[in-house]
């Protein structure tokens, strides 16, 4: 039988916070695995959200964990659609938060993160974190 927990790995991309401020993820290291899905959590949002005050999100991808580039090729990007600039979603209505979005990236590169950008002034901000799931591994994850 085929389970699904001994065959992924999670990992902490951007830490659930209260986010006023563009955040940078940390870097998941895809060595070993072939597959890499973010699930973004969003919680109530605290300000007012429209076009002009907005979060930004986008997937990044490097080689070396330090040179980083917004992935804008819609190919590449499973689940939403990547803008001529990489943004993935733009939290800009109340609508759109208090959920959770899944996107998956295909990608060569060793690392990837997603970073947030906000737009605007964010004065009580929104909680917002980031999970990644590794799949498809080379060798079996160890329990």
């Amino acid at each position: 039988m085929r389970d699904i927990h001994n065959n992924i790995i999670t990992a902490s991309s951007l830490i659930p916070n209260v986010t006023s401020a563009t955040r940078l993820g940390a870097p998941v290291d895809r060595r070993g695995f072939n597959a890499v899905e973010y699930v973004v959590l969003v919680g109530t949002n605290g300000d007012a959200l429209s076009a002009t005050i907005r979060f930004d999100l986008k997937i990044e991808t490097s080689e070396n964990a330090t040179s980083w580039t917004p992935v804008t090729n819609p190919k590449l990007i499973q689940g939403a659609s990547a803008s001529a600039t990489g943004v993935f979603l733009s939290l800009d209505a109340a609508a759109k938060t208090a959920t959770q979005y899944r996107v998956g990236l295909l990608s060569d590169a060793r690392y990837s993160r997603v970073s947030i950008t906000v737009v605007g002034t964010h004065t009580n901000g929104t909680p917002i974190g980031v999970v990644a799931v590794l799949s498809h591994a080379s060798v079996k994850p160890l329990v």
